[in-house]
């Protein structure tokens, strides 16, 4: 058969065809996840409106646990129906209510990054940020009469998820502030710098960046003095502070600030000292001597170790112009 007449005779095949095959396919009917005879999240309810006006109905009447199981059967069963919004929502304000905070944390963490409307997006974060908050202060372990102990470094992943969710919310800056407090406070000196650059970098001209400046200085400090032979990181302690102290001449840690740069000024000046000392006796090196010395006294010379290092440079540099002539 000829290819023209096959083509002819679908041709007319198709416009013979009843107009129901070509018509528009119906809408998309939502239908329920199947739930195992097991599942504890199976709804009361046959569709998504009754089940959210069910749990609805607990969570007015106090019935929080409740609600919140109803709740969490709605956006499990029926996560794509205009209800989940507002189930999800209700799920995170009984966990709220309940003092569950960190798993109200998450609901809530939920509802701002999987679903949108219906819900103010603002007041959801803010309410994150202060969960995020009170997860710092929280003591845990406590036992009869003893309070228990703080943790503020389980409160580091929340303060990020706040600052992804709302990066530029006006607690963005205080909630990176305080990542860089919460390492602070857990011992992690290192990361809290990191933390501590970051709110600097990221929110300048902020309260909260003043803040981390005199912390990223403080943390510097205290890693000097934890490695009292490391002159890298007595330099670094020493470069913050004094940014920190030409950037913000009347900040309210003026005081502490100065006294920090008074007590780094005096380690920097001994540690110089002590390298002129070490090459004047232990080394036997007496040109470095001199050189040492007469550097020490250029760089500090009104410290308590400069009449010393003059009194050895005078008694050193006829030995060195002699070894020189040699």
């Amino acid at each position: 058969m000829p290819r023209i007449l096959v083509f002819c005779s679908l041709l007319a095949l198709a416009f013979s065809t009843p107009s129901a095959v070509w018509a528009k396919s119906a809408p998309y009917e939502m239908t329920a996840k199947k739930h195992s005879w097991f599942s504890f999240n199976r709804p009361a309810k046959k569709n998504p409106m009754d089940q959210l006006a069910l749990a609805r109905r607990l969570q007015a009447d106090g019935q929080l646990k409740k609600a919140g199981k109803a709740y969490r059967a709605l956006t499990t069963t029926w996560p794509g129906s205009p209800e989940a919004t507002l189930a999800q929502w209700g799920l995170a304000q009984t966990l709220d209510a309940r003092g569950k905070l960190e798993d109200a944390f998450n609901e809530y963490n939920t509802l701002a990054t999987k679903y949108t409307g219906n819900y103010p997006y603002d007041s959801i974060v803010q309410r994150q940020f202060e969960i995020a908050n009170a997860t710092m202060d929280k003591r845990k372990g406590a036992l009869l009469i003893f309070g228990g102990f703080k943790a503020p470094e389980r409160a580091i992943p929340l303060f990020e998820k706040v600052i992804q969710n709302a990066p530029r919310a006006p607690f963005a800056a205080e909630s990176q502030y305080l990542i860089g407090h919460a390492y602070e406070l857990s011992e992690q000196l290192e990361l809290a710098v990191v933390a501590y650059m970051n709110a600097q970098n990221r929110y300048p001209g902020t309260e909260w960046s003043e803040k981390a400046a005199f912390g990223r200085a403080r943390c510097l400090i205290r890693l000097s003095e934890e490695s009292p032979n490391d002159e890298e990181a007595l330099d670094q302690a020493w470069a913050a502070i004094i940014v920190y102290l030409n950037a913000y001449p009347n900040s309210e840690e003026n005081n502490l600030a100065q006294a920090y740069r008074d007590s780094l000024l005096r380690r920097r000046a001994k540690a110089s000292y002590d390298k002129a000392l070490f090459y004047d006796k232990v080394a036997k090196r007496p040109l470095a001597a001199v050189k040492s010395y007469e550097n020490f006294v250029r760089q500090y010379p009104n410290s308590e170790w400069s009449a010393l290092a003059r009194a050895r440079i005078k008694e050193l540099t006829p030995l060195v112009e002699k070894l020189n002539e040699n």
